[in-house]
């Protein structure tokens, strides 16, 4: 599996945040329901990137929170309930998907990734970052449905 390894700049952040549940993960809008809120609330039409962090990861339920943020200084074109979020500096491992991205892809993305990184004894997981990973959205991010679309994950790396 191809990745870079980059150095990233501390980011901090706000949005909305929910707990995900395995139920939420399979069917569920939870996802584009944060994500629509948000891109409703500010000026998108300003925003260099946007991020989704997965923090607080459980193993056994496969649990997590999730909070898709944008900078601290992205202005907000209506008033919204938000959480304040830090993507802490450091090494990351950054792993690119192109193309659309339905629930099916973006799950065996997300597996395919996890397992590399998990198994491959090329990368050492950092579990003291307070984040599992983040999903980088920048210019070349063209939305769900464009075949032509990237996105990153990113999985914090010692």
């Amino acid at each position: 599996m191809k990745f870079e390894i980059i150095e990233f700049e501390t980011r901090n952040c706000f949005g909305i945040e929910n707990h995900i549940t395995k139920k939420d993960k399979m069917g569920s809008n939870i996802f584009s329901n944060m994500w629509e809120i948000l891109m409703d609330s500010i000026d998108y039409k300003k925003l260099k990137y946007s991020f989704g962090v997965s923090k607080n990861y459980q193993m056994d339920t496969q649990e997590f929170d999730y909070i898709a943020c944008v900078e601290v200084g992205t202005p907000l074109i209506k008033n919204m309930e938000y959480t304040k979020t830090v993507i802490p500096a450091g090494k990351y491992a950054k792993f690119k998907s192109k193309g659309v991205m339905s629930s099916e892809v973006m799950e065996k993305f997300y597996t395919d990734v996890f397992s590399f990184s998990m198994t491959s004894g090329k990368l050492l997981y950092d579990m003291d970052r307070g984040i599992n990973s983040f999903e980088l959205y920048d210019e070349s991010y063209r939305g769900i449905d464009d075949p032509e679309s990237i996105f990153y994950l990113l999985i914090p790396i010692k």
